[in-house]
């Protein structure tokens, strides 16, 4: 026996509009997915995070985070030993081992410990009691030092004590307050001191290394 199905004209009008609703959504659902895809999507799916460097680095500057940010690169374009931005903690302290660029990658390859030894380059700069936030009474010539922002959040470096004085000038051998001391290093060195002091308004936490014996 035939059964003849008859759809009303109410229920050929919901057919329709649901049809003419579902091409909608897929049209903009394909606007989206192409918006998704030129402004941000194209470069997670074919592209790969890496460090880079955000001001020019000269050789034998001490590295710290705030002097690289992340880039997209293509994968071909990636240098070897490329750092990604979960590699950042190991550039801190490390020393550049060439001349690194504004926005050039940021290679393990650019990077050496620094030399703990003095150089012929190296000379005692003050570093004021004016900028000292905390530091060891027990501070000596010849001692190793870190020196931080007050939080520890800024590395500025390691140096060798080259004289402790107090607060009237004389340096200290035996005992004595530390007022204030000098510091071995060159002269890109202390400018990195200075302008971080100039720039940001802190003061220096001062991280005894190694004591001379």
């Amino acid at each position: 026996m035939l059964k003849i199905t008859i759809i009303d004209n109410n229920e050929e009008q919901i057919v329709k509009k649901t049809k003419q609703i579902i091409g909608i959504l897929l049209i903009i659902s394909a606007i989206a997915a192409l918006v998704y895809w030129e402004t941000g999507g194209r470069n997670r799916v074919m592209t790969v995070r890496v460090l880079a460097a955000g001001e020019n680095i000269e050789q034998g500057t001490v590295m710290t985070k705030q002097m690289l940010f992340v880039v997209n690169a293509m994968p071909e374009t990636v240098i070897e030993g490329a750092l990604a931005p979960g590699d950042i903690h190991k550039i801190e302290g490390k020393e550049a081992a060439l001349y690194i660029a504004k926005n050039q990658q940021i290679s393990g390859l650019f990077l050496r410990e620094p030399e703990k030894q003095k150089t012929k380059k190296q000379s005692p700069f003050l570093i004021k009691s004016e900028w000292i936030d905390s530091r060891s009474s027990s501070l000596r010539k010849g001692d190793i030092i870190s020196m931080y922002s007050r939080d520890g959040s800024y590395y500025l470096g390691d140096f060798e004590t080259a004289c402790v004085k107090d607060a009237a000038d004389k340096e200290i051998v035996d005992n004595g307050i530390v007022d204030h001391f000098e510091v071995l290093t060159d002269i890109g060195g202390y400018q990195n001191i200075l302008h971080f002091i100039d720039t940001s308004g802190e003061k220096l936490l001062v991280v005894q290394k190694e004591v001379k014996q």
